[in-house]
């Protein structure tokens, strides 16, 4: 199937490029993440890079180090808001700040 191939192309370079700009965020980015994080994210989740990791609901760091940046990415962009995150009923969030929060997640891989 043609489509198919198409699909799974445009996948793998999507996810290669949604990876590589969260690995190239600078710091500015990085901060204003930090901020989206308090402000809508840190009522439930554990935003600091330290800390034990839990399930319920995960730290950050657990997240960035469990989870691929493009799927970390597309849970930002579109939350399922029936399975657990009521504090990501903000207003949509632009492109900037789905990035800007997606880099700042990964940031805190422990590498």
């Amino acid at each position: 199937m043609p489509n198919s191939r198409f699909a799974r192309i445009v996948a793998v370079a999507l996810a290669a490029a949604l990876s590589a700009a969260a690995g190239f965020a600078n710091a500015e980015d990085l901060q204003a993440g930090r901020k989206l994080a308090e402000r809508y994210c840190a009522k439930c989740h554990n935003i600091e890079k330290g800390g034990a990791p839990k399930l319920i609901p995960p730290t950050f760091a657990s997240i960035a180090g469990y989870r691929a940046p493009n799927y970390i990415r597309s849970a930002i962009a579109a939350p399922d808001l029936h399975k657990g995150m009521p504090g990501m009923a903000w207003a949509l969030p632009t492109a900037d700040d789905i990035d800007n929060l997606t880099a700042y997640i990964v940031s805190l891989e422990a590498k």
